[in-house]
């Protein structure tokens, strides 16, 4: 039992001495794409008005948040993507579904097709009639 406690004070240490080196403080953040699992968002909206759509998405582990929104236009297409940041050395193994809001504003009258991407090749889309 003498044994044990000097080696576990010892662990301990090691744990903190590494989550607080400067060196390795950026090897516990990182990005990566994640996908949408279900998006509620109205059909309609006004030319200048914010239309707020509900985003769900999982993440790798339980130290995932979302990151940012990857936005690629064409016209009235706009493809979407969700980058996740995922920020600590010890995360949950579990796989949380995370919600955040994207904020859209047309800036023009006409149907718009919003497409949130669900998997490597397919997408969750949202079809919107702006007057």
């Amino acid at each position: 039992m003498k044994k044990i406690i000097p080696l576990v004070s010892f662990m301990i240490f090691g744990l903190l001495i590494s989550c607080t080196d400067d060196d390795k403080e950026n090897e516990c953040i990182s990005s990566k794409t994640e996908y949408v699992t279900s998006v509620d968002s109205p059909t309609t909206g006004m030319v200048n008005e914010k239309i707020n759509i509900e985003v769900n998405f999982q993440v790798y582990n339980g130290c995932g948040e979302f990151g940012k929104f990857i936005e690629t236009q064409n016209n009235n297409t706009l493809n979407i993507e969700i980058e996740a940041k995922y920020e600590g050395c010890i995360c949950t193994d579990n796989i949380p579904i995370r919600t955040v809001n994207y904020e859209f504003i047309p800036n023009k009258a006409g149907n718009y097709e919003l497409n949130f991407k669900s998997s490597p090749t397919e997408f969750i889309t949202v079809n919107l009639t702006i007057n």
